[in-house]
């Protein structure tokens, strides 16, 4: 009989393959795996909606594990208790699933999903990982998500996600915020009694005028002067200038559109808000900080490229959401074993892993990790411990000149601790 954890075994381990491997084949490795005999019209039919639930239910749960945290050496930060960075990643579909899930329409692709993932950038614990449409905006999904944030967080997100009903959202929560001010978005102080708006032309003749590259002010978001932050304004070398509105010039030809005074004034800029004190974050090293983002760009790179979660075929609804969420789960559960390496690397030896390396690694010896999985812990911590003995000669962090490491980043910027907490296999 096919249960539901053979079930899910039968697609987390063997997801890499769902996208090209027809049902017979299913049924074929449940014969050789699991001595289960099953026509592949009977496993067809065992793709339907309770097959979803059950699988977002076992991610749920993976999740929560997860989140609650595990032995390991746990590195945390004095300034904030989370580094949370979000994104989404998306892919085309068969048209044939538009009704379910629309794409961008037009010259784009008829149908196409999006998924969100938000993570601890200090410890590595997934905080949010939703499948969504494509149309279903990183706008929208920004206040929808905001009960994510805890006191003491400090968010980094893409313009998308960062409009001022998400900023109030994480205030409420008493997190705090870093990001990009939006190209078109007007600020606002108040001298004396009057409200004035920012001019930017200005602001970049008086830095050139006076040989400075940054300066802070405080500013309000809001024409009632009601949400107050922290510009950060950093004037760009001439050369990365040049770069910009040489695209600019470009995407405006295509258009049909005239470039303004006051977008080549922001173009010599680049504009960062917080609602963090200079005590947490300051204007020194807040780019730095704000460049983390983009480690969530390397993880979805390794969910294509190594994972190859984008590889689908036409199949139907149930069972395509089957594949993506059992190649969730099995990107979840690696991860989550990834970062406990990692923070044993950092707590043991000082040293930092490559985690395209070690992915690699690890898919290669997923086979090795789910015989380790169904025969227990014991045998999960005997290959956890090889895994780490492994990484420590084979899976390095290597710097380059023009490299980009959040670890090195976060300890620049950030004060960082380790918490032992017991862990009987790393001795």
């Amino acid at each position: 009989m096919l249960g539901g954890f053979t079930f899910l075994c039968l697609l987390a381990f063997n997801s890499d393959a769902l996208a090209f491997e027809s049902l017979n084949d299913l049924t074929v490795k449940l014969e050789l795996d699991h001595d289960i005999c099953i026509k592949k019209q009977s496993l067809d039919e065992r793709f339907n909606q309770y097959a979803v639930s059950f699988l977002t239910a076992a991610l749920s749960e993976l999740f929560n594990k997860q989140l609650a945290g595990g032995t390991t050496l746990l590195i945390s930060c004095d300034q904030f208790n989370r580094i949370l960075i979000k994104d989404s990643v998306c892919f085309q579909i068969d048209p044939s699933l538009s009704k379910y899930y629309p794409g961008s329409g037009g010259s784009g692709s008829a149908a196409s999903v999006r998924i969100q993932f938000e993570y601890d950038l200090v410890s590595g614990r997934i905080v949010d990982l939703s499948l969504n449409a494509f149309n279903d905006q990183d706008a929208t999904n920004s206040t929808l998500t905001i009960d994510v944030v805890k006191e003491g967080d400090l968010v980094i997100r893409d313009l998308a996600y960062m409009h001022v009903s998400a900023l109030r959202g994480i205030l409420q929560k008493l997190g705090d915020f870093l990001c990009r001010l939006q190209a078109n978005k007007q600020v606002y102080q108040l001298r004396g009694k009057k409200k004035v708006e920012l001019n930017f032309s200005r602001i970049v003749r008086a830095m050139t005028d006076a040989g400075i590259d940054k300066f802070e002010d405080r500013v309000f978001l809001d024409r009632n002067l009601t949400l107050q932050v922290r510009l950060f304004v950093y004037l760009l070398p001439e050369s990365v200038y040049q770069e910009r509105m040489r695209k600019a010039n470009l995407n405006a030809q295509k258009k049909g559109r005239q470039i303004g005074k006051e977008f080549k004034a922001r173009a010599r800029l680049n504009l960062f808000i917080t609602s963090a004190s200079e005590e947490l974050l300051d204007i020194e090293n807040a780019w730095k900080a704000y460049t983390l983002r983009w480690q969530i760009e390397l993880v979805f790179k390794t969910w294509k490229s190594l994972w190859k979660i984008d590889k689908v075929k036409k199949v139907k609804k149930e069972r395509l959401e089957c594949y993506i969420y059992s190649k969730l789960f099995i990107i979840v559960l690696s991860l989550n074993m990834l970062w406990i390496t990692h923070n044993l690397m950092r707590g043991l030896c000082g040293k930092n892993l490559s985690f395209y390396k070690a992915l690699k690694t690890w898919i290669r010896s997923l086979g090795r990790f789910k015989e380790a999985f169904f025969n227990g812990m014991e045998a999960v911590t005997k290959f956890l411990k090889k895994f780490l003995e492994l990484s420590c000669r084979k899976h390095l962090l290597e710097k380059r000149k023009d490299g980009n490491y959040s670890p090195e980043i976060v300890q620049g910027i950030f004060i960082l601790r380790i918490e032992r907490e017991s862990i009987p296999w790393a001795a």
